[in-house]
């Protein structure tokens, strides 16, 4: 089935379910999750959209601060896994602009709650302001530059496709998007500075303004700003001007009146009448790395039709119709099936790929026109699209550029098609549509499940972790006090790391061998694994646990694979070493590694080679869990009752990390006290015991 007959135009085409003989076990990062249709299987979201946009923010909001106060993806658009650029150019209008409409509504989305998530937006405001302008001076002076190069404070020429026209060269369209956002963060944050460039902007676009016809848009796609020489008479993105236009008038500026029911009249009479066919067509030029005049894209119809959704009868007494026109234009000429019924919509005529700030700007539009009325089909389109882009978030929240294709993945990219282009779309489909913020079905009525990088405790609300095994009578760090611990139904073992003379890794507490073995001291570092397994371990403790011999790290995992996690204590740095075993046992989300703060090398080299893999930091102090979640964003953090409070872990849960204690007495009146404070997990010597008081406390 091709996508042409998916579209019957003129508003009469019928959504019908995209039949995929091979529908894959896995898309982007994740295990593909299907409905129970076994006829045509629908793909729902492998976690909730917000659980997976939380994930996303969380990572960007990790992001390093350069020397002139910017996170990374502020100035740098080609960015990959570790914050670091591979390419130097830069589109600050569009990354930028879009940037802020995104944080801006993920902050309204959130409650307002969260301030770092307006200090970047308001950064991204500061970077268009300070550091994104032309010069003073030309036709086009003091105007957001739409390319530039990261290394430049502030930016001096132009990149991509812009510089083969000239150092001075910008996309007028580009002014307008970026115009509009800092109206936009004006209104929050009342930072004149913001609202000062907005209305620049504003004015020299009315100033260069041309009459446009069915040929000619009132600005053309690339202008030297000095000169104001220029290419490309057809500019596809007219709607951003006209929004930039619209909000200054509603503040009070009516001298841009004119200018803005010119724009409306040929958007109105040309744009939306053009033909589809590329020697016509108004849809033309919008990215800053292509030059063909006649590139058709779907990004401005896309974007037009978001606005006349929102605007309905006050910007178009035919709003649906023409909103519903400008949808098709994307799906007939971009739209591409994809397996578990998803409609996905590709760029450009010169790069067809869905890319993610296009095709997530698909799935919002769609969602926004279902929910204006525009019937079921939207409905489907929008759930199956925006749940397919969920996969491509990982678990850790890195995200991917392209996302089209459900094999193919890179971590990073494209700086506004991983992240600020698309974040934006998922708060306008869920503004559209709330529940499905939460929804495995488009009906709303089915939650999705919320992955968690935990199961339930097994025993009441607290997880039990059973220091060096359950060892009370029991050689400590030994297999039979590991078997103990997952007889008594405890939730993790702690195991102790170190490595042999020969490079394996062995469970043993102590750096000698002295305390363990009758007879034979030495430090573990200086004996082979088979040296270390000829000795007893068993005999210090008692007759009946004689011959029981110190385990390797493979003999640990054997062991608790599928049956109880691993707390690991990291007395070396042994992170490669140990990541490449554990992989192979596919246990990277079994095992939490503890890792005093001190060492964050160890911790960010644990996230680098191993995104599945769960650090567990011990901040010390609780004064020091905020810069400990800035750098890390820790699932749980670590503590014993020289720091714990009350206040520690309502500080960490604030932060959306667990805290799991290690206990210092032992006794009921202290883990009362833990549970108390609202700890999740406490690490004990003796298991057996808290376990009954855990049961009979629920009594």
């Amino acid at each position: 089935m091709t996508v042409t007959s998916l579209i019957l135009v003129h508003q009469k085409e019928l959504y019908a379910q995209s039949s995929f003989n091979y529908m894959p076990a896995k898309i982007g990062w994740h295990e593909a999750v299907y409905d129970d249709n076994k006829k045509e299987p629908k793909l729902v979201p492998w976690t909730t959209w917000d659980n997976a946009l939380e994930r996303e923010m969380n990572w960007y909001l990790k992001a390093p601060v350069n020397e002139h106060g910017y996170p990374s993806y502020v100035y740098i658009t080609f960015m990959d896994e570790n914050y670091q650029p591979y390419r130097n150019d830069f589109i600050p209008a569009t990354q930028n602009g879009m940037g802020i409409i995104s944080y801006l509504k993920y902050w309204d989305y959130k409650g307002r709650t969260d301030t770092k998530v307006l200090e970047v937006a308001k950064k991204m405001g500061d970077y268009l302001v300070k550091e994104a302008n032309t010069a003073n001076e030309g036709v086009y002076p003091n105007f957001t530059r739409s390319t530039g190069i990261i290394t430049d404070f502030p930016l001096k020429q132009s990149a991509q496709n812009d510089a083969d026209y000239g150092k001075d060269v910008i996309e007028p369209d580009k002014g307008g998007i970026a115009g509009f956002a800092l109206l936009e963060l004006f209104k929050v944050t009342k930072d004149k500075s913001f609202f000062d460039q907005a209305i620049h902007n504003a004015r020299i676009l009315v100033k260069n303004m041309r009459k446009g016809d069915a040929l000619h848009s009132p600005w053309p796609f690339r202008v030297d700003a000095v000169s104001g020489k220029y290419w490309g008479e057809r500019s596809g993105d007219m709607v951003y001007i006209l929004r930039l236009f619209d909000t200054l008038i509603d503040m009070g500026y009516r001298e841009f009146g004119n200018s803005r029911d010119e724009l409306w009249g040929w958007i109105r009479n040309c744009q939306l009448k053009a033909p589809d066919d590329r020697d016509k067509c108004l849809w033309v030029q919008f990215f800053e790395d292509q030059s063909n005049e006649d590139n058709r894209n779907a990004w401005a119809p896309l974007n037009m039709a978001r606005y006349l959704i929102e605007k309905k009868e006050t910007l178009d007494p035919l709003w649906k119709e023409h909103a519903e026109l400008c949808i098709q234009f994307a799906v007939k000429n971009f739209g591409m099936e994809r397996p578990g019924g998803v409609i996905c919509v590709g760029e450009q005529d010169t790069d067809k790929r869905a890319w993610g700030g296009i095709n997530s700007t698909f799935g919002a539009v769609a969602a926004m026109f279902y929910a204006a009325g525009g019937g079921e089909k939207y409905r489907e389109m929008a759930f199956r699209n925006l749940s397919w882009m969920t996969y491509f978030i990982r678990e850790d929240g890195i995200v991917c550029d392209q996302t089209g294709e459900w094999h193919w993945l890179r971590e990073g990219g494209w700086q506004e098609d991983c992240h600020t282009d698309v974040i934006h779309n998922f708060m306008d489909a869920i503004k559209a549509v709330p529940e499905w913020a939460v929804a495995k079905e488009p009906d709303g009525k089915v939650q999705a499940e919320v992955k968690d990088y935990f199961p339930k405790p097994k025993n009441g609300d607290i997880y039990v972790i059973a220091h060096r095994g359950a060892h009370i009578g029991i050689p400590e760090n030994s297999l039979a006090a590991f078997q103990k611990a997952i007889d008594l139904d405890c939730d993790f073992v702690e195991i102790d790391t170190r490595a042999t003379k020969d490079g394996r890794i062995v469970s043993v507490h102590n750096a000698t061998i002295d305390q363990y073995v009758v007879g034979k001291t030495g430090k573990v570092k200086d004996f082979t694994l088979a040296e270390l397994k000829q000795l007893d371990i068993g005999e210090k403790t008692g007759l009946e646990w004689k011959n029981t011999r110190i385990p390797a790290i493979e003999d640990i995992l054997q062991l608790c694979r599928g049956q109880i996690g691993i707390y690991l204590d990291l007395k070396e740095p042994l992170v490669p070493e140990l990541i490449q075993i554990i992989n192979k046992y596919d246990m990277e989300r079994n095992i939490i590694w503890y890792i005093p703060a001190s060492h964050m090398d160890l911790i960010k080299e644990l996230e680098k080679l191993c995104y599945k893999c769960l650090p567990m930091p011990d901040p010390g102090e609780e004064k020091n869990i905020k810069e400990v979640e800035r750098q890390v964003q820790p699932r749980v953090i670590a503590s014993d009752m020289r720091n714990l409070s009350e206040s520690f872990v309502k500080t960490a849960h604030t932060n959306n990390a667990k805290v799991f204690v290690d206990e210092e007495k032992g006794t009921k009146e202290e883990w009362e006290q833990i549970i108390n404070w609202g700890t999740d997990g406490i690490q004990t010597d003796n298991p057996a015991a808290l376990i009954e008081f855990l049961k009979n406390r629920k009594k």
